[in-house]
């Protein structure tokens, strides 16, 4: 267990068991296909340039940005601009064997090389305030860190606690002899979910009994944003207890929820708008929930999701559809340049743009797909279960 997977699962079984299913298929790749998701490239992309940066700095002993040697260091990668190029390389990639992202990859490449220049700005201004521990020889990257770690610093580092199930990796541990630091980094808002995250990889490596036979504490644990560091307490014994305790009762709850057959499915408006298996749940689309818009103000429009009916081709680039969910039985008109519907289907389309006549509601609803909107059909089985 670790503290994403506990809280995806708290939030709906539902979902995680849809996403961590096999579909063979689909593709080859673990779980359903991931959604692209712009910000969690964005993420990526800034994740991998520190960690290629550090992992450097580590093996050639530059302590920080601010030593003489840094600037060869930086040259040998060919810069920050350079290194971020690699990283974009790396994150789109790992997109190419996703039936669901071929469709964003040029997109997705142009969205990330467009923000190097934030970016490069976002991680100079991070590892400008790291320092670095050199590290021993023999605790090379490919040992896998599975024997007691000595003086140094070591990047993505996962730690786990075996005896009460739970793993954690962490961005950045430095050892030193006077000290131990746990660093992560995050390119989000800060929050109380962070404070609580790196309190438990404190904890997890202070049970870690391979990494950490001794049982070292942490004695500072940092969160990295670009705008500066927050200093989180170290939790003290009893607050260890406690929470050793919570971890164990959140696992055994987890696990006996996705346990269910069913799992139990929770619609909300907050975690249904972010869910990427929604369309497979047919729960999401009898609820109330599935009613929620967003409205963009950027442009002035409304997003929502729909299931429909294709009654008649309308033009060129357009159908007539029946409205299912959850508007049952208005008319609408699908636009789309990029999809090629048939008359018949019953489709779920998602983040599609939502434009009604307030001043006649009794004309047809015109839904527009666009470039992050999606069209997945339904089986029968499906949808005769009204």
């Amino acid at each position: 267990m670790s503290v994403t997977a506990v809280s995806e699962i708290e939030a709906c079984p539902r979902r995680w068991a849809l996403r961590h299913a096999d579909y063979p298929k689909l593709w080859g790749g673990y779980g359903y296909p991931p959604r692209v998701h712009m910000g969690a490239l964005l993420g990526a992309m800034t994740h991998l340039a520190l960690e290629t940066i550090i992992r450097e700095f580590i093996r050639t002993g530059c302590p920080s940005v601010k030593d003489a040697t840094a600037v060869s260091v930086m040259r040998s990668l060919g810069g920050y601009t350079q290194v971020l190029d690699n990283c974009i390389d790396r994150v789109i990639s790992r997109l190419q064997v996703n039936p669901r992202a071929q469709r964003h990859l040029e997109f997705s490449t142009r969205f990330l090389r467009a923000r190097i220049p934030r970016v490069r700005t976002q991680v100079q201004a991070m590892l400008s305030r790291t320092r670095l521990e050199g590290r021993s020889r023999r605790h090379g990257r490919s040992s896998g860190f599975t024997t007691p770690l000595v003086t140094g610093t070591y990047a993505e580092l996962e730690v786990s606690a075996k005896r009460i199930g739970w793993k954690g990796k962490l961005d950045l541990l430095a050892i030193s002899p006077e000290a131990c630091e746990i660093i992560d980094f995050k390119t989000g808002a800060p929050s109380d979910v962070h404070r609580f995250q790196i309190e438990v990889y404190s904890l997890l490596w202070t049970l870690d009994e391979e990494r950490n036979p001794q049982g070292r504490s942490a004695d500072r644990l940092i969160l990295a944003y670009d705008n500066g560091q927050v200093e989180v307490s170290v939790p003290s014994p009893d607050r260890c207890k406690a929470l050793e305790q919570e971890l164990v009762e959140r696992r055994a709850g987890a696990r006996a929820s996705v346990a269910q057959r069913p799992p139990e499915a929770k619609p909300d408006p907050v975690h249904c708008r972010s869910c990427q298996v929604r369309h497979l749940c047919d729960e999401y689309w009898a609820s109330e929930v599935v009613r929620t818009k967003r409205y963009d103000e950027t442009r002035k429009m409304h997003f929502g999701d729909c299931e429909v009916t294709i009654a008649a081709r309308h033009g060129p680039s357009s159908w007539d559809a029946r409205i299912e969910r959850p508007w049952r039985g208005l008319h609408a008109v699908v636009r789309t340049t990029s999809e090629e519907l048939e008359v018949g289907d019953r489709l779920r389309l998602l983040d599609g743009a939502l434009l009604l006549d307030e001043e006649d509601p009794g004309q047809p609803w015109v839904i527009t797909l666009g470039m992050m909107s999606e069209v997945f059909k339904v089986s029968r089985r499906t949808s005769s279960n009204d």
